[in-house]
């Protein structure tokens, strides 16, 4: 190819890029809504506390989405290298796969979509991180007893973590709830990444965005500094009574004390005790302390509606893997239960809110995106 193609291929790549931007834009006007928003807000509330905003979570969030691409990127040009060996490998392979990945990577309207998607939701997660690590100072703890008592009731009279500790409180058990319980990150922003960077326009995945954004801000913040609690690992250092989670926390520590590669995140009592002196000294950077309601939930309560409205196997493996989180939230002390059930409520709530925002959004614009959430002809409108 002489230099002078390969600068018309560029301009024409270019070209389709603006083009798939300019298109996308109006599917994603209500994500900048909730963008400028929800940053606003937070930036009202910062000035009122006095809270410096922070861009390492942009750069995590960024950092995060560029692993993944990665990741991605890697699998993509593996499968196209046993497409080209199964079909006979042919001559100069190396040009084929990077002429066939690079197809892939501007096919459709992905491109708009990982701009927009990737403009919107930055901002958001800093806005999410800057409160979220504040809320203490905003509203000091004031609900852990309450949703004790809440919990009791619950367990009609018992404690729920009392109620599972003879199920799952074995070893291997406690280490699988928390295997599963710390990979919810990763699959959280797996799926933030397939429908971020997804090829065609949907509905359906517009609402998941817009339900994601909703929860972090409206449940991850809002809600989360009104009903301001720690948790029950923290119950004991609240010193607000009697601590009803003493031994489960006494379990949980000789967990950790058996499987040592464990212990950063299994309630060991370093990684508690650098949550606290965060929050007692009035730190920031390390994280803050928040229980209700549970955000492990909430999210993965929209993944799992999510994945049921792609298809029926999906939504089986989430909805195990649901119970599986919420169940970990309280045997690994992290949650009350009802923090995971005001989670998953709320998800429920903010999904079907979402829904009618993203479909009033896609009749109005001028070339309405599809309602599948799986790739479709190009053709394919409506």
């Amino acid at each position: 190819m002489t230099p002078s193609n390969r600068l018309s291929s560029l301009r024409a790549i270019l070209a389709d890029i603006g083009a798939s931007f300019v298109r996308t834009l109006p599917d994603h006007l209500p994500l900048y809504f909730c963008a400028v928003v929800f940053c606003g807000a937070t930036f009202v509330i910062t000035s009122a506390y006095n809270i410096r905003l922070e861009p390492s979570a942009g750069i995590f969030f960024l950092g995060m989405i560029a692993q993944l691409a990665i990741i991605a990127f890697a699998g993509l040009v593996t499968y196209e290298f046993f497409l080209l060996m199964r079909a006979g490998f042919p001559d100069r392979p190396l040009g084929k796969i990077a002429k066939s990945v690079g197809a892939r990577l501007v096919a459709h309207d992905r491109p708009g979509n990982i701009l927009h998607a990737l403009i919107a939701l930055t901002p958001l997660m800093i806005s999410f991180s800057a409160l979220k690590d504040r809320i203490p100072a905003m509203h000091p703890f004031a609900w852990d007893k309450t949703f004790s008592a809440w919990d009791r009731f619950i367990g009609l009279g018992h404690q729920p973590w009392e109620i599972l500790q003879p199920i799952l409180g074995h070893l291997w058990v406690t280490a699988g709830l928390n295997f599963f319980y710390d990979a919810w990150f990763l699959v959280m922003f797996t799926v933030l990444f397939s429908q971020a960077f997804a090829a065609h326009r949907s509905v359906l995945r517009m609402q998941f965005l817009l339900a994601f954004s909703f929860a972090w801000f409206i449940a991850g913040n809002v809600l989360a500094t009104v009903f301001s609690s720690a948790g029950p690992c923290f119950y004991g250092l609240l010193k607000i009574g009697p601590d009803p989670y003493a031994a489960q926390m006494s379990y949980l520590h000789a967990v950790a004390a058996q499987l040592p590669a464990w212990t950063t995140t299994m309630q060991d009592t370093s990684v508690q005790k650098l949550l606290w002196t965060s929050y007692v000294a009035d730190a920031n950077g390390v994280g803050g302390i928040s229980a209700m309601p549970s955000m492990h939930l909430t999210s993965t309560m929209l993944m799992t509606l999510l994945a049921w409205r792609i298809n029926r196997k999906l939504g089986v493996a989430f909805t195990i893997f649901l119970i599986v989180i919420f169940l970990g939230s309280i045997h690994l002390a992290w949650h009350y239960a009802v923090d995971g059930l005001a989670g998953m409520t709320l998800a429920t709530i903010f999904w079907v809110t979402a829904g009618s925002v993203a479909r009033a959004a896609a009749r109005l614009s001028p070339a309405p995106a599809i309602h599948s959430a799986e790739p479709v002809p190009e053709a394919t409108s409506a």
